[in-house]
This record gives C-alpha cells, sequence and structure tokens, in this order.
C-alpha cells in the first residue's frame, strides 16, 4: 500500500496478518476526518490532533474508499485486484496488514452489522 510518508513510519504494514481474510466488515472509525481526491485522501485521527495527517495514495486511497461499513474484506481484495488487473492472492497479504495497521491506529473499526 502506497503513502507519501506524511505521517512517517505510521503507515508502513506490519509484517504478518492477525487473521485470515474473511467476512469481516470494516468501517472508518467515527474519530477520523478525510477528504478524498481521485487519487488521495488525507485522513485526521480526531482524538489524536497532536498526530500528523495520513495521507494515503494509489491503492492505499483505493483501500481506505471500500472500508465502508458495507463491503467484507473478501470484496475489498477481490475490488483491488480487480482494478490492478492481478490475482487476488496477488493483493491480499497486503490488504490484510494494511487493514490491520489500520486498525492498530484506530482508524477503522469492525462494523457490528457485518
Amino acid at each position: 500500500m502506497a503513502d507519501d510518508g506524511s505521517a512517517g513510519a505510521d503507515v508502513t504494514p506490519l509484517t504478518g496478518g492477525r487473521s485470515s481474510l474473511g467476512p469481516t466488515v470494516w468501517r472508518r472509525a467515527t474519530s477520523t476526518a478525510y477528504v478524498e481526491a481521485p487519487a488521495r485522501v488525507v485522513v485526521l485521527d480526531l482524538d489524536h490532533p497532536d498526530r500528523p495527517p495520513y495521507v494515503f495514495e494509489g491503492s492505499a486511497a483505493q483501500v481506505w474508499a471500500c472500508l465502508d461499513g458495507v463491503r467484507t474484506e473478501d470484496e475489498i481484495v477481490t475490488d483491488l485486484a480487480d482494478a490492478y488487473e492481478v490475482s487476488a492472492e496477488v493483493v491480499a497479504g497486503d490488504v490484510r496488514q494494511f487493514v490491520d495497521r489500520l486498525q492498530d491506529l484506530g482508524l477503522i473499526v469492525a462494523d457490528a452489522g457485518g
């Protein structure tokens, strides 16, 4: 997942996944504010205003857009694989790592309705 480094090392993927992909539905935390553009999203963590904004570009911005509280993680992987014309296996690990990192940062939460 690409980012421009605005948040320093805070957005680098973790190694290894917490769990396998599946039916989990993720949504953006209510404590985030964000501005989306076609190829970029800027996210503020309102619970931590001392932190710099997170800037996600390319595939990272696309994953963020999919974290809508409707799509499962499997569907996000499929959407990303289709957009980049690669197999789901190619992107699944990166999506898992990015989702894990966003969860660790408190920017997303599992949707209770999902």
